[in-house]
């Protein structure tokens, strides 16, 4: 355990605007699983967005949009959706991303309190503990989204295995499994999306060891990873 660090575990996309010292940005389901993965499959960088609009502002500069629409569905706007089971086939190597989401990408901008953002979910666990503990701050926010407003209990749970990981804790990560896969935000995702493969990667733990962090370049925001 990191000594006289105090951890915070915030619920839902608004209190990502109470966030302060390193803000943990959790979206299990899905944007925080799809980041890392577009990293490890060689995007350089991605500038969070709130509108498919803005988002179309990128194009003609060569971005690769990567979003959804309302309630997690694809969007014309986009050339490929949030989806993890998606990206991870795709080859995004040197490419510069732009990512839209409901409400990972809208959180990531409204923690403006927090001296360091980064994104975590089950896939980066182990790598987002390991910079915190690195990284040595007096105040750790897990800021676990959920959806529209309304708790999840996948990041609930993310949140909660950073936080035991960080005090020397034991966790049980089959027992997880097992809830989350049934939780209200998987089966939306696995039988309304008909994405069953975005619920499957986003549970396998420590997968992709990246951890994505936002860069401020004037009045921009970039998330690269560390």
């Amino acid at each position: 355990m990191v000594e006289k660090m105090e951890i915070k575990i915030l619920y839902t996309t608004e209190a990502a605007k109470n966030a302060i010292g390193i803000a943990v940005i959790i979206d299990v389901l899905r944007a925080c699983t799809t980041i890392p993965i577009l990293f490890d499959k060689g995007a350089v960088e991605i500038i969070p967005v709130k509108t498919p609009d803005e988002a179309l502002t990128y194009e003609k500069e060569g971005f690769v949009l990567v979003g959804e629409g309302e309630h997690g569905h694809a969007h014309d706007a986009f050339h490929h959706i949030n989806s993890p089971s998606e990206v991870v086939s795709e080859n995004f190597t040197g490419k510069k991303i732009v990512l839209r989401s409901n409400n990972a990408t809208q959180s990531i901008l409204d923690a403006t309190k927090a001296q360091d953002i980064i994104m975590a979910s089950f896939v980066n666990l182990d790598a987002v503990v390991e910079y915190i503990r690195k990284s040595k701050p007096n105040v750790v926010s897990l800021v676990a989204l959920g959806r529209l407003g309304e708790r999840g209990l996948e990041d609930d749970e993310c949140a909660e295995a950073i936080k035991s990981a960080l005090e020397g804790k034991a966790y049980d990560f089959e027992d997880m499994r097992k809830r989350v896969s049934v939780c209200d935000c998987a089966v939306l995702v696995r039988d309304t999306l008909g994405k069953p493969k975005d619920v499957e990667v986003a549970l396998e733990v420590n997968s992709y060891p990246v951890v994505p962090k936002v860069y401020s370049e004037g009045d921009i925001k970039v998330i690269r990873p560390v």
